[in-house]
C-alpha cells in the first residue's frame, strides 16, 4: 500500500509540468488570440470611418491614425506597424484630394518579429513566423454633407445649401 501511493507521487511528478504546459500555453493563445482579435477589428474600424468620411475629413483621419499607430507590440515579440492608404483602381497610392481616381481605403498591419531574447527552439522550427500582415480593403462611399443656413428677416426667408461631395 504505502509503494503505491509512492508510485502516484511520481506518476505526478512526471505528468505535471507537462498538463500545466498545456493549461497555460491554451491561455497564453487565448491571450494572443483576443489580441489579434483587436488589432483586426481597429483595422476594420479606421477602414470604414474613412471610407465614409468626407473628403476634407479623410485626410485628418488618416494623418491622424498613421501618426499613432507604431510602437506597439504583439505577444510581446512582434512589432506592429499599422498604416492607412488610398488605392486607385490599379492598386497605386493616390492623394487624397484625388477623387477621380481613388476607389478604396487600405489598412495594412504588419507583425514583424523581434529577434531578440527568443528561445533557440524558435530558429529550430521557425515558428513562429519571421512576419506575417493584416490587410484590410473597403471602397471608398460618395458621401455628400448638406449645410444649410436659413437668414429670416421680416417679410422674407432665405435658405442657402451649401453641397460637398466627397470621395
Amino acid at each position: 500500500m504505502k509503494r503505491q501511493r509512492g508510485q502516484s507521487a511520481v506518476e505526478f511528478a512526471l505528468m505535471a509540468p507537462m498538463v500545466f504546459l498545456l493549461i497555460f500555453g491554451a491561455i497564453y493563445g487565448g491571450i494572443m488570440f483576443i489580441n489579434f482579435m483587436n488589432f483586426s477589428n481597429e483595422a476594420r474600424t479606421v477602414a470604414r470611418q474613412i471610407s465614409v468620411s468626407t473628403q476634407s475629413e479623410r485626410q485628418t483621419i488618416l494623418s491622424n491614425y498613421n501618426e499613432q499607430s507604431g510602437g506597439r507590440t504583439f505577444a510581446t515579440f512582434y512589432n506592429v506597424t499599422m498604416t492607412a492608404f488610398i488605392v486607385d483602381k490599379d492598386n497605386n497610392v493616390v492623394d487624397v484630394t484625388d477623387t477621380d481616381n481613388a476607389r478604396d481605403v487600405v489598412v495594412d498591419v504588419n507583425f514583424e518579429r523581434d529577434n531578440e531574447d527568443l528561445p533557440l527552439v524558435v530558429y529550430v522550427v521557425d515558428f513562429p513566423p519571421e512576419s506575417f500582415k493584416l490587410e484590410y480593403r473597403m471602397r471608398l462611399e460618395r458621401t455628400s454633407t448638406v449645410t444649410t443656413t436659413t437668414t429670416t428677416t421680416e417679410d422674407t426667408t432665405t435658405t442657402t445649401t451649401d453641397t460637398e461631395q466627397g470621395g
